[in-house]
Order: C-alpha cells, then structure tokens, then sequence
C-alpha cells in the first residue's frame, strides 16, 4: 500500500508540474525562427545568452587528459528495481522519465561530491543524421540521453540548477542499428500513453542500467563546464559525455517521432543548435589524441577554482 501511495503521489506531481508549465512558467520551443525559438531565448530567460552554454561540439584533438577523471561509479543505478519511474512527455518538448524511491548516487569520475539521479531525458531528430545535442568531431548522432544529477547536500533540483557545479549532467549517444535494442522495450511499450503533450504515465520499475552501454565502469568520457541546454539555461552543470554508444533501430526511434508536440505535430528534432564554447577547456579520460597536454590534479583543481570564481562574478 506504502508503495502503491507513494508511486501515485509521484504520478499526480509530475501531471502538476506539466499543467502549472502549460499554463504559467515556460513559453519556448526549439524552432529556429520562431520569436520562442532557440535564437530568442536569451531575451525571456538571460542566461540562455551566457559564455558557458551548452550544448557544444567537443573537438576530440583539442581536448586534454586528465588523469583527475576517474571511473564514474554507477553501481547504485543497479539498485532501480522496484522503485517508481514515471514517463512523460512534457509540453511536446521532451520525453523524461522521473525516478523516486531509495536515492541513486553517481559517484567518482573526478565530481567535487556525490551528485544524486532525479531524472533522464531524450533528445533527438528526424533523421539519423540529427538529434543529439552535442557534436563530436561535427558529427551528430540520432538521438542523445541526459541523465540529470544534483548535488546531495542540496535541497533540491530547483536550488541545484542555479548554483556553480549543483547539476552534473551524463550524456550518451546513441547509434542506428539495424536490430532492436530489446533492453528498450520495457520503456517504449509505454509510449503510446504518452503520444500528447503534457502526458504521463506510471512505468514498471527496472534496472537504469539496462538503458545505458554495458562499460559503465570503465567507459572514456569528455568533460567541461556548462549549462542547461534548455531555458533558463543556468550555468551550472558539469558535463560529462561518454564515447560508449547505445544502439537503437529505426522503428524504435520512429516511437519517439510520432510523440506530439504542443501543436500536435509529430514531435522531432527537440534538440538547441550548438553553442559557442568560447575557448572553454574539455578534458577526457582518453589519452591517445594528438594532443600531448595534459592536467595534473593540482592544475584541474586550479581550474576549477577559476571557473568557480567567475561563474560568481557572471551571477
């Protein structure tokens, strides 16, 4: 019964939290040319127009390694089973799927702290040669997966995205396949209740693991200092992007396209255009590019003391 409540308190909040968007908080899109498109952002919410926006093209030849980026520890997505997930699609502009229940901690990877799940969510376009948000080399993927984390000793998500470093943020391309990826079916066999905007539905709970690449523990990774890649686009959020891909087929991305947005249009290409990263430095784990830079712990520790400082002097 505990569980029973507690799912259906999680199901009513995020169906408030879309009719409250609806009606009062957010007027955006992402069609460029429209006066709430992408390039007209920055002139409701300011911050969309800041030096550290996100998402960027992540140049592999330029990025440095740093031996401070450890594993990323995500053993406690192991631990999902028979908690609660709610899927929705929020306002015709996202696909996101909520977690509640015993808190999952993304550890290690080089993180100031130990940064807690609250939720993932799907970018992608209308073919296979867009979708995803971030570029690597100038390449787009299909489809893109944000898993979104706050830091622990914060109250919640709301004060996390407006603090240095409150949100780190996991992103993971994905790649065509000409089979289905069947760890996917537990999600997708949900979305026909979800195919208009601002609805939602409760999802049998499963292992967050079976959404993501097999390497987790030992997977490369790029990362870099960035923002929300929607409004209001705080600057807030360690970006970590993985080069481990997940497949998925044609007909399988086709259920994320027949989703509706607010027109009740086929809903593709939900993704910002690429930002200018204003010579921001990426780092990775990778140590074979051409690049023969490199971090020490004392120098990633002074940069990040820098990037601390101005973000207060932007806020």
């Amino acid at each position: 019964m505990k569980q029973f409540m507690t799912s259906s308190l999680l199901f009513c909040l995020v169906i408030i939290a879309a009719m409250y968007e609806k009606g009062n908080s957010q007027v955006w899109n992402y069609r460029n040319g429209e006066p709430d498109g992408p390039e007209k952002w920055y002139v409701k919410y300011p911050h969309c127009g800041g030096v550290m926006q996100s998402p960027i093209d992540i140049v592999s030849s330029q990025a440095i390694y740093s031996p401070a980026l450890t594993s990323l520890n995500f053993s406690d997505y192991l631990m999902s089973k028979g908690d609660n997930f709610t899927l929705s699609n929020r306002g015709g502009r996202m696909v996101q799927l909520v977690y509640s229940g015993t808190p999952i901690y993304l550890l290690g990877g080089g993180l100031p702290t130990a940064y807690k799940l609250v939720q993932l969510h799907f970018h992608w376009g209308a073919n296979q040669y867009l979708g995803s948000e971030h570029y690597m080399d100038g390449k787009s993927f299909p489809m893109e997966v944000h898993l979104v984390h706050r830091q622990v000793q914060l109250a919640n998500f709301s004060v996390a995205q407006e603090l240095p470093y409150g949100l780190a943020v996991v992103g993971f391309f994905f790649q065509m396949s000409e089979r289905n990826n069947t760890k996917y079916d537990q999600l997708l066999k949900y979305f026909h209740n979800i195919v208009k905007p601002d609805t939602a539905t409760e999802v049998e709970s499963f292992q967050l693991t079976d959404l993501l690449p097999a390497n987790l523990d030992s997977m490369d990774y790029y990362r870099y200092f960035g923002s929300l890649t929607t409004p209001p686009c705080y600057e807030s959020v360690i970006w970590t992007v993985s080069t481990s891909y997940i497949p998925i087929s044609e007909s399988q991305i086709n259920l994320f396209r027949n989703l509706q947005n607010e027109n009740l249009n086929n809903f593709v290409n939900g993704y910002r255009p690429i930002q200018d990263s204003n010579h921001r430095i990426v780092t990775t784990t990778l140590q074979d590019y051409p690049s023969s830079a490199s971090l020490t712990h004392i120098q990633l520790h002074f940069l990040l003391i820098c990037v601390f400082i101005v973000a207060l002097y932007i806020y």
